[in-house]
């Protein structure tokens, strides 16, 4: 096992790193996000070229800028292709939106060319499909063969709906399961997203791979967030509402702690366009999963939840804030070259003119961070965590500066070997 992550001044970077790769990758399974920062077109299609031809099966996507000083940057994993399962799935999941140059989901399907060709839009009753997809939970292609007992992880990029997806990897309730959401890239590829698996380009559904055990080490960290209150209990909800807490209005005891905090908050009490706000759920003191609180109704008193589900009645919560401004940063245990964890983490990262400084090389070419895959999306994660045989229900989180990560400790037989190409790009 190989892991890197490439920031990078101009494509001669990555191709110099690529090139570095190819004794390793030969007889292997290529997992790779690029994420393509102002390469024109004509690099990117040839950085496609390298990447998809750099193993004999390779997984990517591109994906959002890091936050580093160069937008350009493309993180690498090789795995053994004796324990390892690439798949394509086409499940569909609920509609979603789409902007560019196609407003609707696109038929989906393989493109053989690079990055420019066009497809005719299709009419499809996602809704009527999405109620199909919660009895029906067929294997995506490349995963039917498998027996649930013997894959520990399973990680994949996905477009904007994977709820078909994950509703199917239930199968593998063993195995912990993690998500980035691709990039949105209609203005830089025609594409809503823009997913690969060997010579294929995809615009929707998802590619990834699965793992055979053991298991990597699941960690979620929300990086930025502070909390408002002290835990409170659910004592009613419903759907994705919110409806009391500790059997008071919800609503008012978020502005009371807006208040209590000092937070400069709108005259209006509104939550729309101010500072993120958020409700996490509890596991001993720590914050298990994050969701965002998207409107509130004082006199009501309900909060409505970005997700699929409130936590349950009689689950431990807490109030949780993160100002507008606050920077994205990546976490120094994941660029410490004395990590004994072999890291791979996608982080919530919108677009954005702030960075971090690193180390560059005396010529200033960029930096690599050894044994870590790190990818980021504005788009987030989607998260399944295993534990004692079981996984949680699949939920998943956008808000800046959220962190979900796998960790697989160095094999004493050097299965997960250390990466070869340390420190910056130039040695």
């Amino acid at each position: 096992m190989h892991f890197s992550t490439v920031l990078a001044r101009s494509p001669a970077g990555l191709f110099s790193h690529i090139s570095r790769l190819a004794a390793l990758s030969k007889d292997q399974v290529l997992l790779f996000a690029l994420s393509p920062g102002s390469a024109s077109s004509s690099d990117l299609a040839q950085l496609v070229q390298k990447l998809t031809a750099l193993a004999p099966r390779t997984i990517g996507c591109l994906s959002g800028p890091l936050p580093a000083r160069y937008g350009l940057s493309c993180s690498f994993a090789i795995f053994d292709s004796n324990s390892c399962f690439p798949f394509r799935s086409q499940i569909p999941g609920r509609a979603s939106t789409q902007v560019g140059r196609r407003h609707s989901f696109r038929q989906k399907g393989p493109q053989t060319d690079l990055l420019d060709r066009d497809v005719p839009s299709g009419n499809i009753d996602w809704g009527a499909v999405w109620d199909q997809n919660l009895t029906n939970n067929e294997l995506p292609t490349g995963l039917q063969s498998l027996s649930p007992d013997e894959i520990g992880t399973i990680i994949y990029f996905t477009d904007a709906a994977p709820e078909g997806l994950s509703n199917a990897l239930a199968r593998f309730p063993a195995a912990t399961k993690l998500g980035l959401f691709a990039a949105s890239t209609p203005f830089l590829t025609g594409r809503p997203v823009t997913l690969f698996k060997d010579d294929k380009i995809y615009e929707s559904g998802a590619v990834g791979l699965a793992l055979r055990h053991p298991e990597a080490h699941a960690r979620v960290q929300f990086l930025g967030m502070e909390p408002l209150c002290e835990p409170m209990l659910v004592t009613q909800a419903e759907g994705n509402l919110v409806i009391s807490l500790n059997n008071k209005n919800p609503t008012q005891l978020l502005l009371a702690a807006i208040r209590a905090a000092g937070i400069d908050f709108a005259a209006s009490d509104s939550l729309k366009d101010n500072d993120e706000f958020a409700l996490a759920t509890l596991r001993a003191e720590d914050s298990h999963q994050m969701c965002t609180i998207m409107s509130g109704d004082p006199s009501r008193g309900t909060i409505a939840l970005r997700s699929l589900s409130a936590p349950p009645i009689g689950a431990r919560v807490q109030f949780f804030h993160r100002p507008k401004f606050t920077r994205v940063t990546i976490p120094p245990e994941l660029t410490n070259p004395a990590n004994p964890m072999h890291t791979l983490g996608f982080i919530a990262c919108p677009e954005t003119s702030q960075y971090t400084h690193f180390q560059e090389s005396a010529d200033g070419d960029g930096h690599i961070f050894g044994d870590t895959f790190l990818a980021a999306s504005e788009g987030g994660f989607i998260s399944s965590r295993a534990q004692e045989g079981r996984s949680e229900a699949p939920w998943s989180s956008a808000i800046p500066g959220s962190l979900a990560t796998l960790g697989w400790m160095s094999a004493e037989d050097g299965t997960i070997a250390p990466n070869p190409f340390p420190g910056s790009l130039r040695n």
